[in-house]
């Protein structure tokens, strides 16, 4: 009776075995939306770097070429508060050709960054630095300042792509899907901006910068796990 009785439990337990297992098998998959927008905004860092025999002549002539910039950018239309100090710093040259190095000069840099949201007007706003003193150009980046929407849509699109390919695998494979048991998304939304900065071929003629803003992509990634029915 109790070999009975044992056999019988084992043939429960491996029944329930089996169950456990049917109703443990899922299907995992990913899925990735992309939406593009309008860059809408840019940010520009440009700036004045000037040499001089002493610190004061190096560092005075800086400060006079920027409050120059800064009063053309005013002009051009630029709002005061959207510009900030980017870097500011004055460093020595040295001679190193004989057996003991020496201070040849003196080079100071002042860097400005504004931003600006009419990105139409960017070019306008760095040929007016240049041409007030500015002789460097650190960056110019484009951006898009509300993308919550594009986001809502890359999701959307990304869980349609995982509900696409996860219908494709299941009937390849021969399974029915069940229920979704689990979905989670990146905890942060990709954005890739290909900046584009031209000039022209006639700028040593007094031509305009031309710049060419990009468009942003923004991207979603979801996992969905869905149950397989037996």
């Amino acid at each position: 009776m109790k070999k009975v009785f044992a056999m019988m439990m084992a043939l429960a337990l491996a029944l329930l075995g089996m169950t456990a297992m049917a109703e443990g098998r899922t299907l995992t998959v990913e899925g990735v939306g992309m939406v593009t927008v309008d860059a809408d905004h840019a940010t520009v860092s440009l700036g004045v770097r000037e040499s001089g025999p002493d610190v004061m002549t190096a560092q005075g002539t800086v400060n006079d070429r920027m409050d120059a910039v800064i009063a053309a950018l005013g002009e051009a239309g630029l709002a005061r508060d959207t510009m900030a100090t980017g870097g500011i710093g004055i460093y020595p040259n040295y001679d190193y050709s004989g057996e003991i190095e020496r201070i040849m000069s003196y080079t100071a840099y002042n860097s400005l960054t504004f931003t600006v949201d009419d990105v139409n007007a960017v070019g306008t706003y760095i040929d007016a630095a240049f041409a007030a003193g500015a002789n460097t150009l650190d960056y110019v980046e484009f951006s898009a300042k509300d993308t919550a929407e594009a986001g809502d849509r890359a999701l959307t699109l990304a869980v349609q792509s995982a509900q696409k390919k996860a219908a494709t695998l299941a009937e390849a494979a021969g399974v029915t899907l069940g229920e979704i048991v689990e979905i989670r998304d990146k905890a942060d939304m990709g954005f890739d901006v290909a900046n584009a900065f031209a000039a022209s071929e006639d700028a040593g003629k007094g031509a305009a910068t031309q710049l060419l803003p990009a468009r942003q992509q923004v991207s979603a990634t979801v996992y969905i796990t869905y149950a397989i029915a037996e």
